[in-house]
């Protein structure tokens, strides 16, 4: 899709999509949050989508995906650290620590954002009701701060009521809760992977049959009437805003094109197999340091999922 849309998706599923919450730390995966829902109606990990579950891309998913922190990962992940940081606080005394809990709804959004406009939009549905406007079961992630005061003292560390590192007597976490948590879940990045990932798509883009299926689809979008060279590219230079509150009807139209012509020519089939090889090669050349990164972020989540599935159940 638009260049802007690609870039977010590749901080999402080559990395992170979302800004996160005031607490969050530069470089760790953004927060995933929505309304409040409580932990025990998670659902269980075996059910969350690990790839996109309609359109085109339903079910796509590409080998370096297994090295990378993808957005189930980060979602189980906070569901870990922010259980970790009300056990931490309620033996402060301060039981109903309030941070906006995140939401497996947000991330499989995010899921289906990620790889589902990889290759530019794919998904009939959504084209014929947004147009190449974002869904809007992706909200806006929430800013919070812990309450000034205790709350926040506890939570950092650092303040008023904490002295010496004890609070009346009682010793801290160094970092306070905050930090304790960070220290049991460390931030599962993927720097290596999500980098090889992004200097592989841009290889994929020079591919000789994906240059043919992306004139293929040029053609076919001249044939419906809109002047189209790639399927990612910016779209403001067609009157296209998806900035604006909701997609034109001239929009969906150009919107709804772009699918059946993907469709039609068979682009993102094409396409994902070719990077699929690329990713492929790129893994061999880069085996240890992606492994040894594979393995760190696989421990750290592993810790994550006993967490999350303590959480689920109550």
């Amino acid at each position: 899709m638009l260049r802007s849309a690609r870039r977010a998706v590749g901080a999402v599923a080559l990395g992170a999509l979302l800004a996160g919450c005031g607490t969050q730390h530069a470089g760790e995966p953004p927060q995933v949050i929505t309304e409040n829902s409580p932990a025990s109606g998670r659902s269980p990990l075996s059910e969350l989508p690990t790839a996109p579950t309609g359109g085109l891309a339903r079910g796509l998913t590409l080998p370096l995906a297994e090295y990378e922190t993808g957005p189930v990962d980060t979602y189980v992940w906070q569901v870990a650290v922010q259980e970790q940081w009300r056990s931490c606080m309620a033996r402060y005394g301060i039981e109903d620590f309030g941070p906006p809990p995140t939401s497996e709804v947000s991330a499989i959004a995010q899921v289906n954002l990620a790889m589902g406009r990889r290759y530019g939009l794919s998904d009939a549905e959504q084209a014929r009701k947004y147009g190449y406007h974002l869904p809007d079961d992706l909200p806006e992630p929430a800013h919070w701060e812990p309450e000034p005061g205790l709350e926040s003292s506890l939570f950092t560390g650092s303040g008023p009521e904490v002295e010496n590192g004890t609070h009346r007597g009682k010793a801290l976490p160094q970092g306070g809760c905050r930090g304790e948590a960070q220290r049991k879940f460390p931030t599962p990045r993927t720097p290596e992977a999500q980098e090889l990932a992004l200097t592989v798509f841009e290889q994929s883009r020079k591919d000789a049959r994906v240059v043919a299926a992306v004139d293929k689809w040029s053609l076919c979008m001249k044939g419906k009437g809109f002047d189209r060279n790639h399927p990612i590219e910016d779209l403001g230079a067609f009157g296209i805003q998806v900035s604006s509150p909701t997609a034109s009807d001239e929009e969906i139209a150009q919107a709804v094109a772009d699918v059946e012509c993907k469709k039609s020519t068979r682009l993102i089939d094409i396409w994902s197999t070719q990077e699929s090889g690329l990713q492929e090669k790129a893994i061999k050349a880069s085996a240890s340091a992606l492994t040894n990164e594979k393995n760190l972020k696989d421990s750290t989540i592993a810790k994550a999922r006993q967490a999350y599935e303590k959480a689920a159940q109550g």
